[in-house]
């Protein structure tokens, strides 16, 4: 009598295990630098590539002596000062001065992990179009920048993740389903950012592209999905919701400096849904974050280099609704000026 049951309960079990090896299987698969984009439709697909892409960038990472040297010096330059601090101000922790000088370690680790990107901006600037090149995409420039831009572009990223607080304390108020609703909306939030931030690390210049050049055609794109909410808000929504020092006006422009990579993000969401959720679980796995920013750098740079070599050609009406045919051949011009009115669509 029970044997039937059995058998149909490893029959329903064996499908689903092996789903699970397939799915393993196509993250490797999608680890390597020569396997493109799932195309569009295939949801699943182009959601594990992006996943993927962090994977990637750690095999890129390890595939050159130049490239590992290149990534590896920022990190050895932090971890020395980490350890410096630990060895100098560690307590016995459970009865152990090891243990006390790790928990110091990763501590300082995680105060003093903001600072490579301003000290070693332009190192990563340079890494990125490193990996580009060695990837097969072509020469590129570094998006170099002087150190007080960076200053600057910190205090602007500091203000605008702090911009969903207001939100969450007014769903703290709600019966049941508050604290869910708020922790739902940091973690969007998080992943969001987690996401803009690599794509503005692993962006580089075109031939030809400068600085100001990218600063001025980011006035054609399309504003973030957050600033278009919030405008959102405050014109057409029946509370008229306005917070006091973070207007629309005032969120769009701190954000201005990431409109190009949230205009990338909305091209491909299930791409960068994927590379969000991969790249935060590295994030929080010990010892592979202390090489967090180049392997995250460089599988951005791989899934940049596909969405702006290969999706935008095939589906120019995200980018532009009346694009040029022969514009779209034209790789070597900047994107500004091959789609002047990027991600008007978004």
């Amino acid at each position: 009598m029970n044997e039937p049951i059995e058998q149909s309960s490893r029959n329903t079990a064996r499908p689903r295990g092996s789903r699970i090896r397939g799915w393993l299987r196509d993250l490797w698969r999608y680890s390597s630098p020569r396997e493109p984009p799932p195309p569009r439709g295939n949801h699943l697909d182009r959601a594990a590539y992006g996943a993927a892409q962090p994977l990637l960038g750690l095999r890129v990472v390890f595939s050159s002596p130049e490239i590992f040297r290149e990534a590896i010096s920022p990190v050895l330059w932090l971890a020395a000062a980490c350890a410096l601090w630990a060895a100098f101000s560690a307590t016995p922790w459970h009865h152990s001065l090891a243990l006390g000088r790790l928990k110091e370690f990763y501590k300082a680790f995680a105060l003093l992990a903001p600072f490579p990107s301003i000290i070693f901006a332009n190192h990563y600037a340079r890494f990125a179009a490193l990996v580009r090149f060695q990837l097969g995409f072509g020469v590129f420039g570094p998006r170099e920048m002087p150190i007080t831009k960076s200053l600057r572009r910190l205090l602007q990223q500091t203000i605008l993740t702090a911009l969903p607080l207001p939100f969450v304390w007014v769903a703290s108020f709600l019966p049941v389903v508050g604290d869910w609703l708020g922790q739902a909306l940091l973690a969007i939030w998080a992943l969001n950012w987690v996401v803009l931030d690599a794509f503005d690390d692993a962006n580089v210049l075109q031939p030809g592209q400068t600085l100001a050049d990218v600063e001025r055609e980011s006035e054609h794109l399309r504003r973030p999905w957050f600033v278009r909410l919030l405008k959102w808000l405050e014109v057409k929504s029946p509370l008229k919701l306005r917070i006091p020092f973070l207007s629309a006006a005032t969120i769009d422009s701190l954000s201005k400096p990431w409109r190009e990579e949230s205009a990338q993000l909305e091209a491909s969401p299930r791409l960068g849904l994927g590379f969000a959720l991969s790249t935060a679980a590295l994030l929080a796995t010990p010892v592979l974050n202390l090489l967090f920013r180049p392997v995250i750098i460089a599988g951005a740079t791989h899934l940049l280099g596909h969405i702006e070599k290969d999706e935008h050609a095939e589906t120019p009406e995200i980018l532009h609704e009346h694009a040029p045919p022969g514009e779209l051949q034209e790789e070597k011009k900047p994107i500004g000026e091959r789609f002047p009115d990027l991600g008007k669509r978004f």
